[in-house]
């Protein structure tokens, strides 16, 4: 192993579009079974209706609506 080696070199990162984002955040509120507005409502109130639709905001939060 030479000294610019690390112990993370075999990751691989996986760049996604705007379009493959979009679908992404859409699968996972569907999978929540919220939608944007009702899951930020959610986060706002700071009452989710599930672990899930918890964890699902922690992920999605940092995206834009979908605004198409």
């Amino acid at each position: 192993m030479s000294q610019t080696d690390t112990q993370h070199d075999d990751i691989e990162v996986i760049v996604l579009s705007d379009d493959e984002v979009r679908v992404a955040v859409d699968n996972a509120l569907a999978e929540a079974g919220c939608t944007w507005e009702e899951l930020q409502a959610q986060a706002e109130e700071g009452c989710f209706t599930s672990e899930l639709a918890r964890r699902t905001w922690f992920i999605v939060s940092t995206f834009e609506p979908s605004t198409a």
